[in-house]
């Protein structure tokens, strides 16, 4: 009996009960075979009826999951961006002072070469006793309800260092609270006041130097003085003695002065707000300005470089300077330009005479400038940018004014400044995410393959603030080679003004594009220039951005595979590199030709692409799907990167 029991009963029980804990953590598909225990029925069809509960119950929480982790990370992206774009250092730390997340003005304020680090502890990298002494504070002000009327609410105030000590931090804390008012961590905005404390302290040292300074030499002036006239009959020796007090004396005083002013002309260019700013676009400016209060006519020549300098009051200095030199000479055609010795960049202004004399300019030092911030005169703003001006003839026939002033720093410390380019690297990672392709096209290889690589010109680097694609062009590379003869190259009407400073990059004027088709009928055209192929672009999100923006208007869809040659690059050399189309294209010894022109960086593009396709292959990137998952992988790290 006990045999029969053990046979038909409790040994099929402990085989339904190993079953039963595979269904437990199987698939929806586990089920338990009812046919092998029909002797314990209805026993398994009540556990596969579980198990199917189970099954729908983790389905249910795991789109749960997926929902509600997309909803956080398009929060925390938001978020990421936000902070991004911060100037001032942000820090949101728990109770524990541990860091939760930070933005890269925190890395760069704190003057911090590698990253923060995801629960490194902040006062490992900030002084202890002031983040201590305010968090206590704010703790105690909570705790006594004082939060709900003073003024600051959980937020306050304090100074604080950079471990190292080199550093001053102007910190302001703001605790995180629940809605029980229980504190579970605090968010630290920070600038650094080194310098302007800096400044501070000079400031006081040159007022020092400018009253007690000078009270010791006055003195021995007015005693030498005296001595001078209340004894006329002094002999000979003695009188020159006394002179030669005063002679050593002045000489004293000039030189203190000489010091004074230096110290002051330092103090006030270290306060005045500056920036690096770009020639071309401070020169258009000035054009901009004269021709409206209808001022001589200016020609801006040469190339463009970088100085440092504020923007405004150059603008307003140099349009002053335009329209006075206009008056005392008679001219009506000016040309600027810039130009460098390695100390200072010259805004020199030309003009076909003779240059204006050295008292005539003298004159206008004192002159208010129209529409300066703070009644500036010509003389301020000169100082403010250590600056001086003058007249001189460079060859027969023409003269010039030069305005030197100080060339462009090297931010926090980096000195391998890019060249400036009218377009900043651009990621919108649901245009850069593609699917693979898993078809016949996606496992073609690359060098087999139908491309155009193409390249847009716009208004501005903006398309969802209204800029708008001014110039369009692309090249068909057919099985390795460009042709030249199969291009595509439209300019666009777009609606609207195109900035001066966007001319001097891409060279497209409001003129060359009146009465120029709009894009609604441009676009379908060049869609079916691309039928067919891969598209290609540097910097690509940038252009696709501009294209998925206007597929409505259009009446057509950009859904074709793309390929960045950006990224392309970034995964070849490194991230580290220069990836710029020029200098990509100097790295390859591949000629630049009509850069900032559409059909021009498609060329060269497309030249860049082809040398690529090489390389590629020697990383075992061979076919279309290939690149693809390269590309999402690298897009994919960007994210990551951004968002921490």
């Amino acid at each position: 009996m006990w045999l029969l029991v053990d046979g038909k009963v409790l040994r099929p029980l402990l085989a339904l009960a190993g079953e039963t804990r595979v269904i437990s953590h199987g698939t929806t598909a586990a089920r338990v075979p009812p046919e092998r225990y029909a002797g314990l029925a209805p026993l398994p069809q009540a556990i596969n009826e579980l198990g199917e509960k189970l099954a729908a119950a983790r389905s249910d929480i795991d789109r749960a999951v997926e929902s509600s982790t997309a909803v956080v990370q398009e929060q925390k992206s938001r978020l990421s961006t936000l902070l991004r774009d911060l100037h001032e250092g942000v820090l949101v730390c728990n109770h524990q002072h541990q860091i939760l997340l930070y933005n890269q003005a925190a890395l760069t304020l704190l003057h911090l070469t590698g990253d923060l680090g995801i629960g490194r502890n902040l006062l490992q990298v900030v002084t202890r006793a002031p983040v201590l002494h305010t968090l206590e504070r704010l703790t105690l002000r909570v705790k006594a309800g004082r939060h709900l009327s003073h003024p600051m609410g959980v937020t306050a105030e304090f100074v604080a260092a950079t471990t190292d000590g080199r550093y001053l931090l102007e910190g302001r804390m703001s605790l995180i609270l629940q809605d029980d008012d229980v504190i579970t961590g605090y968010v630290v905005t920070f600038d650094d006041v080194t310098a302007e404390l800096a400044v501070l302290g000079k400031r006081d040292a040159v007022l020092r130097a400018a009253t007690e300074g000078f009270r010791p030499p006055v003195a021995n002036l007015l005693a030498a003085a005296e001595t001078l006239s209340d004894n006329p009959d002094l002999d000979a020796a003695s009188r020159r003695a006394f002179e030669q007090v005063i002679l050593d004396e002045c000489a004293a005083l000039s030189r203190r002065l000489e010091s004074v002013t230096d110290d002051y002309r330092s103090i006030i260019t270290g306060a005045w707000p500056m920036s690096d700013v770009h020639t071309g676009n401070l020169i258009n400016l000035v054009i901009a300005r004269t021709t409206a209060a209808g001022g001589p006519t200016i020609t801006l020549t040469g190339l463009p470089l970088w100085l440092h300098g504020d923007s405004y009051s150059l603008v307003v200095l140099l349009d002053h300077l335009v329209r006075r030199l206009g008056e005392v000479t008679g001219v009506g055609d000016f040309d600027l330009a810039a130009e460098t010795d390695g100390r200072w960049v010259y805004i020199d202004i030309t003009w076909s005479g003779t240059p204006v004399g050295s008292s005539t300019v003298d004159s206008w030092m004192d002159q208010p400038l129209p529409d300066a911030l703070g009644g500036l005169t010509v003389s301020d703003a000169l100082q403010h940018h250590r600056s001086e001006l003058w007249c001189d003839a460079p060859r027969p026939g023409i003269a010039r004014m030069r305005v030197p002033l100080p060339p462009t720093v090297e931010l926090h410390g980096h000195s391998d400044r890019s060249a400036p380019s009218a377009r900043p690297e651009f990621f919108d990672f649901s245009l850069l995410r593609q699917p693979i392709a898993t078809t016949e096209l996606g496992r073609t290889p690359l060098d087999q393959l139908t491309f155009v690589v193409f390249d847009t010109e716009t208004t501005g680097l903006r398309p969802s603030d209204g800029d708008e694609i001014i110039q369009i062009a692309g090249v068909r590379i057919v099985n390795g080679r460009i042709l030249t003869g199969e291009t595509f190259s439209q300019l666009v009407d777009p609606g609207r003004p195109i900035p001066p400073e966007t001319i001097q990059f891409h060279g497209v004027t409001n003129d060359m594009v009146r009465g120029k088709p709009k894009a609604s009928v441009v676009l379908p055209q060049f869609h079916l220039f691309v039928s067919g192929a891969v598209l290609i672009a540097h910097n690509a999100a940038f252009d696709l951005k501009f294209l998925k923006m206007k597929e409505k208007v259009s009446g057509v869809k950009f859904d074709h595979p793309v390929l960045d040659t950006m990224l392309l690059s970034r995964q070849l050399q490194g991230q580290d590199a220069d990836h710029t189309l020029d200098g990509i294209a100097k790295r390859l010894g591949i000629q630049v030709v009509d850069r900032h022109t559409a059909l021009g960086d498609s060329l060269l593009t497309a030249a860049i692409f082809l040398s690529f396709v090489d390389m590629l292959r020697e990383q075992n990137v061979v076919t279309l799907d290939d690149a693809i998952r390269s590309a999402n992988i690298l897009v994919e790290l960007h994210a990551r990167e951004r968002a921490f």
